[in-house]
């Protein structure tokens, strides 16, 4: 199971990449969570409308904290294009700890996966940048 939440109520959903998005998981720990389709959306672009331009900033960071009460791994994923995804090495996030995840040098940042030990894994937007 996951889910995603904002931390306000209007809402939408229309740029789901911002402070206050959630990821949260109580899947298995042999069990990835794709947060780039449950609670971050598509990660490759920071627009800050709706009727924004197409031309958006690439996102360079995302800083993450862990709200769950275990300790979760996280993974980047990213690569040069469309198509192209290579995995970073898993980052380990230890409760109420904040952590910055970036895509790799010229690269496009697609989807971080979340997983852990404890019955209910949790990651929040703090900023993107």
């Amino acid at each position: 199971m996951g889910t995603s939440s904002a931390r306000d109520g209007g809402d939408t959903g229309g740029d789901p990449v911002r402070a206050g998005r959630t990821c949260r998981s109580a899947l298995p720990a042999d069990e990835e969570l794709s947060c780039g389709t449950y609670g971050f959306g598509d990660l490759r672009h920071v627009c800050p409308t709706s009727d924004a331009p197409r031309r958006c900033s690439t996102t360079t960071q995302v800083r993450v904290r862990n709200t769950g009460p275990s300790t979760v791994y996280v993974t980047v994923i990213d690569g040069p294009r469309q198509g192209e995804r290579q995995q970073g090495p898993e980052r380990e996030i230890a409760p109420a700890h904040t952590a910055d995840l970036r895509p790799g040098q010229g690269n496009l940042l697609f989807d971080l996966t979340l997983r852990g030990a404890g019955p209910v894994k949790s990651l929040t937007v703090v900023s993107v940048r």
